[in-house]
């Protein structure tokens, strides 16, 4: 089957394009790393910290997504 016939219209889906948001924190990223090297700090030690950072971010938004949304009880006082 080819492309243009996938849909029903004969047209494909338009890609993804980043918003705002997310052309932001691309930048803030890498202007981070680029601070971080011109700072001294070792390429290896760059990676480690961006690495970590997105680890971090995985598990937020998993957690945000995926968390039961259960009230928590409040303490009675």
């Amino acid at each position: 089957m080819s492309r243009k016939r996938h849909a029903a219209g004969g047209r494909t889906p338009a890609p993804h394009r980043l918003t705002g948001t997310e052309t932001a924190v691309i930048i803030v990223i890498v202007l981070t790393s680029v601070a971080l090297a011109w700072g001294g700090v070792g390429p290896g030690t760059v990676l480690r910290l961006l690495a970590g950072a997105g680890l971090i971010a995985v598990g937020a938004v998993v957690t945000l997504r995926f968390g039961r949304r259960v009230p928590l009880p409040l303490p009675i006082v």
